[in-house]
């Protein structure tokens, strides 16, 4: 019994090995018969064979192959081949006298809004001290801006006609304003009285305006707009050392200074001085009758050419019904547009501030209308093909509830 099972243990053990080195055979057959092809970096080693063929004199293309064959685990063969590049560079220069070449105009990109001069603004203006750069369109500095730079100090001064209430003035003629500011247009909000004298505005060191602020009653007017060119200025408010022979002083004060800064596709090119130079014409000799003239040259259609035109909507809830725009009646989130007739195709759009304020500024030479969507309100443009300012007024009626509003 012992021999027995003594025996088919051994028979076991034969049949499991053999079982195992046939799976392990297979196993190491079907690994090496898989050869890999892998790209290794630009790494060559001393023993590596590298084949150049001959310079030539023409262009050839410059390849670098390396592979890698795996026969075994340990065995490694990289072949690599590295032809050379050889390139001719031919330089012509062809001269043409007597060969001229007239310049050709580059167009403008779609969408590029061409103005002669920078739009006269509408006030209120958005204050720059509560919003961060950059700005587009007008923009108002106020006299107590960090950026303005008084010489020496200026008393401030508050009132209700100053623009955010406030001015700043001084009473010597030595002392001056400056700032520095970026855009193409300037204008400069002063203060005109019986005491005041005559200032100069100094563009980039060069005198552009020389302005009287005398006045017989206090007033707060504006100059008139400056075009001085995309890029940054620096400007100077300075006595001149001259009064009005009716003003008793030479005061000068400072309201605000409003930059009008264009868009990306706002271009603002001034029309060219045109000069005139006569030139001399001979006499007709006498007895000379002219028996015959040049045709009459007939009138031709000339298209009209498009405006800008600036549109102001205040659109605010009449809440205590006495017909006018209170504080706190502005109705914000409103949508305004500007369409032209005909086709009804939407040219500007905006929406109201918290105070109920939108500004939309229009280029065009069509008829156009002011819609108010929401509430079905349309107004006409009459100078739309003139240019200039318009400002129109919604008031809702007390019967409308503000929550309904969006």
């Amino acid at each position: 019994m012992r021999r027995f099972l003594l025996m088919l243990a051994v028979l076991c053990l034969v049949t499991w090995g053999t079982v195992f080195y046939l799976l392990f055979k297979q196993r190491d057959q079907v690994t090496a018969a898989l050869p890999t092809l892998m790209v290794l970096p630009s790494l060559t080693p001393s023993n590596t064979p590298t084949r150049t063929p001959p310079a030539t004199n023409t262009p050839t293309a410059t390849a670098t192959l390396t592979a890698t064959y795996t026969a075994t685990p340990t065995a490694t063969f990289t072949p690599t081949l590295t032809p050379t590049l050889a390139t001719r560079v031919v330089e012509i220069s062809a001269v043409m006298p007597g060969v001229y070449v007239p310049p050709t105009l580059t167009p403008f990109p779609p969408g590029t809004i061409l103005l002669p001069a920078p739009p006269q603004p509408v006030e209120p203006l958005p204050d720059a001290t509560h919003e961060p750069p950059p700005y587009e369109g007008w923009y108002s500095f106020e006299s107590d801006n960090p950026a303005v730079r008084y010489s020496t100090p200026w008393e401030p001064r508050l009132h209700a006609n100053a623009s955010r209430g406030q001015y700043h003035r001084s009473e010597n003629v030595q002392s001056y304003a400056s700032f520095i500011f970026e855009g193409e247009g300037l204008r400069i909000r002063y203060i005109a009285a019986r005491n005041m004298g005559i200032f100069q505005v100094v563009v980039d060191g060069v005198v552009i305006d020389t302005v009287d602020a005398y006045a017989p009653e206090l007033a707060f007017p504006g100059t008139r707009v400056y075009t001085v060119g995309r890029g940054m200025h620096t400007l100077e408010l300075r006595s001149a050392q001259q009064r009005n022979p009716q003003s008793e002083g030479y005061v000068l004060a400072l309201d605000a200074v409003q930059v009008f800064r264009g868009t990306a596709n706002t271009l603002i090119i001034p029309p060219p001085v045109e000069t005139y130079t006569p030139t001399p014409q001979p006499m007709p000799a006498a007895g000379v009758e002219l028996v015959g003239a040049p045709p009459t040259v007939q009138p031709t259609t000339t298209p009209i050419p498009p405006s800008l035109v600036t549109v102001s909507v205040v659109i605010a809830y009449d809440e205590n019904g006495n017909r006018a725009v209170d504080p706190a009646e502005g109705v914000s989130g409103i949508s305004v547009r500007v369409v032209e007739v005909g086709t009804n195709r939407v040219i500007a759009q905006a929406f109201t501030d918290s105070s109920g304020f939108a500004q939309l500024q229009v280029v065009t030479s069509a008829q156009a209308r002011v819609v108010v969507p929401y509430f079905g309100k349309v107004w006409p443009l009459p100078n739309s093909r003139r240019g200039g300012n318009v400002r129109f007024t919604l008031l809702l009626t007390p019967g409308n509830q503000p929550g309904l509003i969006p």
